[in-house]
């Protein structure tokens, strides 16, 4: 009895491995690696396939030990960093019988392929051409001719060649399926006709670039009121002028890198808003915490490149997230989608409301009490004041302006300022006769609902207690925002974003989150005064300063969430190229460059002429190079010579500059000398700036042409210089003596300079 049980148990035991190796072979799930793939790639195939049976999962380089777990391998080469180890692991793999495809391969050594070239070129084909079917097709294809399994399967399809339509569309009944196609634009406008999409007089969108998942942005452009039209290919689109059917009113383009030039020139003939939407490349959670927010090649390609483009708001947009097989997809973060298409319609609305309705928020910065405006290099108040009379005359509402710019200085003195914690009387009689804005507790909450996310909020409260704070509040409990209302245009003081005793740190970055009152007007702003573009007014304020993330913001940073979705410009000098890059990046705005200060004539000059006249004496009695060494009498002449410059130099007080002795009884040693002579021609060609840039007002001509000189002079004399190094023609002397290069250098540029400003057609390389 017992050994036909066992027997029975046996035949059982055997049949169940028989049937698990059968299902094993024909009927189990087919297991699909990626090595390498990009995000959005790798998630488009994802998303294609409809088999449950076909397992698709991402394997980094670091997991090539799991190799032999999978049916099939697809590499992407392009950029691949491997060891010869994990390279060997991969071969081992291949050549054990596990079917292996790399694409793209840009070291030859890394090109391993175990398919027959049959198979290797279907599947070839479907990834380069792309698209959910090919992809759908693609994964079939595994695993029938290559995982060979009976069950679950479906035959898969031709390769579809790649649509070279220029637009494409979801069609709206049928989402999961392929995106239409359109070669023109008549005939996508007739579709979006069709399908209730089509909306007269909208404004239209062009969505361009593969570096973001467009699908969440075009459905919420879509549902705001616009008309989008994605393009494949931006350059065909332009010059085959489908884009003069368009009449675009803004471009989002979510590729990285350049466009190139005859995208940005037509761009900008046409004034067309380029925005650069940016894509983390990393889980959302990971960005988050982050404080840098981006950098190295990426920020360089997603934000560095396309500023040169003129793109503007390198807001961050998409990011990814994990699917249940813990696949990364590339998706718009739901909360920075909304204020992105708020932004963008936002500019298009400024675009196209009348000026007399267009409401403009002006932020200027000034120290507490009396202190005057500032901005570098710049005359504030006129130049404020020449801003507001240029757009009254451009129609902007702006009501009760002042007859001077000194009338409307005695205003933001009186009405517009900052107080320091000290001045509490100065504070009470303002709140008296300031005619501040006044804001409620519930208005002031109801604002940071929308904008301020709650832990952010709790780091306010824990730092300046709960609103109003102490600071700018009545004894009813609102806080007060200082400001200047002219019509439909307000000026606003910018508050310290901070407190303490150092100015700089309080400017320029502080830890710690900003009081109520700086909140509370960047809130007003946006909701109480419902502004419709936002300026900063001189260089620099604070917000581009405030903490965390350097690029790439959240939405935890605070610059990101004050300025919100309006439209920021910054009046700002154009010579000061890095912290703009900081107001660009961190506060989304566009730079509106005014000049720096005009440069003079020095008259130092002839302050040290008799000490250059000294100096030279003493040089010319100098020995050669490689001739011998002076002569008694010869050295006694060049001691006098010495002494000579020594009593010019200490009559001068060069000495305490340079920290030389003033013993008018012993002689300079020659490097001494040296160092006075370049010192003071260093002094003599020194830049001096003329008077503050005041907006509005053109600079004198004499004033035009000594900076013409002060900037063109030097480069021309250091071109000529190394001109004459690779003559041979210049030896060690000019370099070593400033008098020296300024003779035989600076002198001729300037001579050229005044030339070409006599006549400018004598530009050629015979002039020098």
């Amino acid at each position: 009895m017992k050994k036909k049980q066992l027997l029975i148990g046996g035949g059982i035991a055997v049949i169940l491995l028989l049937l698990f190796g059968v299902w094993n072979l024909w009927f189990s799930a087919t297991k699909v690696a990626f090595i390498n793939y990009q995000v959005i790639s790798l998630g488009q195939i994802s998303k294609a396939n409809d088999n449950s049976f076909i397992k698709i999962s991402e394997l980094s380089t670091d997991d090539l030990n799991r190799l032999a777990g999978y049916d099939m391998v697809f590499i992407n080469a392009m950029g691949l960093r491997i060891t010869e180890e994990q390279r060997a692991q991969i071969q081992k793999a291949a050549d054990g019988g596990l079917p292996v495809l790399t694409t793209a391969a840009t070291n030859p050594a890394n090109k391993i392929i175990s398919l027959d070239s049959i198979q290797a070129d279907i599947l070839k084909h479907y990834l380069s051409n792309g698209g959910r079917r090919n992809y759908r097709s693609m994964l079939n294809y595994v695993r029938v001719h290559i995982d060979k399994k009976l069950f679950s399967v479906s035959e898969p399809e031709a390769v579809m060649k790649r649509a070279d339509d220029v637009l494409y569309h979801m069609d709206p009944k049928k989402p999961e399926d392929e995106e239409l196609g359109f070669n023109t634009v008549a005939g996508y406008n007739t579709f979006l006709q069709h399908n209730g999409l089509w909306k007269e007089n909208a404004p239209r969108i062009i969505v361009t670039g593969p570096m973001g998942e467009p699908s969440g942005l075009i459905a919420k452009l879509e549902e705001t009121g616009n008309m989008v039209y994605p393009i494949r290919s931006m350059r065909s689109f332009i010059q085959n002028h489908g884009i003069d059917s368009v009449r675009p009113s803004a471009i989002i383009n979510m590729a990285h890198g350049r466009m190139g030039e005859p995208i940005v020139d037509y761009l900008a003939k046409q004034n067309i808003p380029l925005f650069s939407p940016l894509n983390v490349n990393r889980l959302v959670e990971e960005w988050e915490r982050d404080k840098m927010g981006m950098n190295g090649g990426f920020m360089s390609q997603s934000i560095v490149t396309p500023e040169i483009d003129g793109a503007i708001r390198p807001f961050a947009l998409f990011g990814h997230y994990k699917d249940e097989e813990g696949l990364q997809h590339a998706y718009a973060i739901p909360e920075r989608l909304e204020t992105f298409v708020e932004t963008v319609n936002n500019y298009i609305a400024l675009q196209r409301k009348p000026n007399s309705e267009k409401r403009v928020a002006i932020y200027y910065y000034k120290g507490p009490g009396q202190n005057a405006l500032t901005a570098g290099s710049m005359e504030v108040v006129p130049s404020l004041y020449n801003l507001l009379q240029r757009m009254k005359r451009e129609g902007y509402k702006v009501d009760g302006l002042p007859t001077s710019s000194k009338e409307l200085e005695q205003m933001i003195q009186s009405q517009g300022a900052v107080f320091g914690s000290y001045a509490e009387g100065a504070f009470d009689r303002f709140m008296e006769t300031g005619k501040p804005e006044l804001i409620t507790k519930e208005q002031y909450e109801s604002w940071i609902k929308k904008s301020i996310r709650p832990e952010m909020y709790a780091v306010v409260v824990a730092a300046n207690g709960e609103f109003p704070g102490a600071y700018m509040t009545t004894s009813d409990g609102r806080l007060g925002v200082a400001r200047l209302q002219f019509g439909n245009v307000v000026l606003l003081p910018q508050n310290a974003a901070g407190s303490g005793d150092n100015a700089f740190k309080v400017v320029h970055g502080t830890n710690a989150a900003p009081p109520h009152t700086y909140i509370a007007s960047y809130l007003w702003t946006q909701f109480g005064f419902k502004a419709d573009a936002l300026i900063h007014f001189g260089t620099h304020g604070s917000l581009e300063f405030t903490p965390r993330k350097q690029v790439a913001l959240c939405s935890n940073d605070w610059s990101d969430r004050l300025v919100g979705a309006l439209p920021h410009f910054y009046i700002y000098s154009i010579g000061n190229v890095g912290e703009g890059m900081i107001a660009k990046r961190r506060s989304y705005a566009g730079l509106q460059s005014y000049l720096t200060p005009p440069f003079m004539e020095s008259s130092v000059r002839t302050i040290y002429r008799e000490l250059t006249e000294a100096v030279k004496t003493y040089n010319n009695l100098l020995p050669a190079d490689g001739q011998a060494v002076l002569s008694t009498g010869n050295k006694d002449a060049l001691n006098r010579a010495s002494l000579a410059v020594k009593k010019l130099t200490v009559k001068l007080g060069i000495h305490r500059e340079l920290e030389l002795d003033s013993l008018l009884t012993v002689p300079y040693a020659e490097e001494d000398i040296q160092r006075i002579e370049n010192f003071a021609e260093e002094l003599a060609n020194e830049k001096i700036t003329g008077q503050l840039y005041t907006m509005g007002i053109p600079y004198e001509p004499i004033r035009i042409t000594s900076s013409v000189y002060a900037m063109a002079t030097e480069p021309i004399a250091y071109s000529l210089l190394a001109l004459d190094k690779l003559r041979n023609r210049a030896d060690g002397q000019v370099e070593k003596h400033r008098t020296l290069f300024t003779q035989s250098y600076l002198e001729p540029a300037r001579d050229v300079v005044t030339r070409l400003l006599a006549d400018p057609s004598l530009a050629s390389d015979e002039l020098i």
